[in-house]
């Protein structure tokens, strides 16, 4: 007759499991660019950072139980929160036709791969921290959790443009009577004459001077620089509806002759300069273009250059 297995210390589990959960409430953030934003949004977000909490909480305990099996199957349950990252692009992107200023594919793609990421934290959290109450006793492993907790939210804090582009405040100006001009950044060409004097009167325009080769190549960056509009509209709001293309926020590059950096011209709801240039500063720098270099983005006009 067999032995009778060893009681299973459910200490680590539990420790673990609310460790892996605080992380994932503490980067549960809701507004214009953090999907959720409803209380259905809530609950599943909820849901999953339960579920990622458990899963990684309950790794450790099934092996020192022997129960192989079940660590398989919990470590394969976990590969499931991909799908996390296409609801969430399925969300916005359908939202996309619906804005007026839309988000752009690199800012959708950048803020699904986050929430993906976020529960794979949770996840992460909880497994260290019940590994380490299961091998060092309780006490370590709150230490272990709180610590892995503050890591893992420094981790998920990307750059933001602020880090890697100067943000100057600007004039709006007409040059040849109807080309928009924000500072020395040629925008668009404004036909209407009642558009222009809107422009005039309503308009801000910033710069973007770019401090390092990343900030260059976060300004090439079509996506990065729409993610920028679109953060804009966001913070001061926009003067535009459907079919007004002229009355449309716009951020380019100076050209013909480039100098590597961009303006930005948009005709404000709340005509607040501070408040636009810090929601810029903060937008995030995507993912497609975060460690990119570029050397060669600015023309030099000396002789033998």
């Amino acid at each position: 007759m067999s032995s009778p297995s060893a009681p299973i210390d459910w200490t680590p589990m539990i420790i673990g499991f609310i460790a892996g959960f605080i992380s994932r409430l503490i980067s549960l953030r809701s507004g214009r660019d953090h999907y959720p934003g409803y209380p259905s949004g809530y609950i599943s977000q909820f849901a999953l950072g339960i579920i990622a909490a458990m899963v990684g909480s309950s790794i450790i305990t099934a092996l020192v139980g022997k129960q192989f099996t079940a660590a398989t199957f919990l470590t394969l349950a976990a590969t499931q929160f991909r799908d996390v990252r296409t609801t969430e692009r399925a969300t916005l992107t359908a939202e996309e036709k619906l804005i007026l200023v839309p988000r752009g594919a690199g800012y959708i793609e950048g803020i699904a791969i986050t929430y993906e990421a976020r529960n794979y934290a949770a996840m992460l959290v909880a497994l260290v921290t019940s590994t380490a109450a299961a091998f060092l006793t309780w006490i370590p492993g709150i230490i272990v959790g709180i610590l892995s907790i503050v890591v893992a939210q420094r981790l998920m804090q990307g750059k933001t443009i602020g880090d890697i582009l100067e943000v100057r405040a600007s004039k709006i100006s007409f040059e040849k009577e109807s080309l928009l001009y924000a500072g020395d950044v040629m925008l668009m060409e404004v036909g209407l004459p009642h558009t222009r004097q809107r422009w005039m009167e309503d308009g801000l325009a910033v710069e973007l001077i770019p401090k390092n080769p990343r900030g260059q190549a976060a300004l090439w960056n079509v996506s990065q620089r729409q993610a920028m509009t679109h953060v804009a509209a966001s913070a001061v709001g926009v003067q535009k509806d459907v079919g007004y293309p002229d009355q449309s926020p716009l951020c380019r590059m100076e050209l013909p002759h480039p100098s590597g950096k961009a303006g930005l011209g948009i005709l404000p709801v709340h005509r607040d300069m501070d408040r636009l240039i810090d929601a810029i500063k903060a937008t995030p720098v995507l993912e497609s273009g975060k460690w990119s270099k570029l050397s060669n983005t600015v023309k030099h006009t000396e002789s033998g250059s």
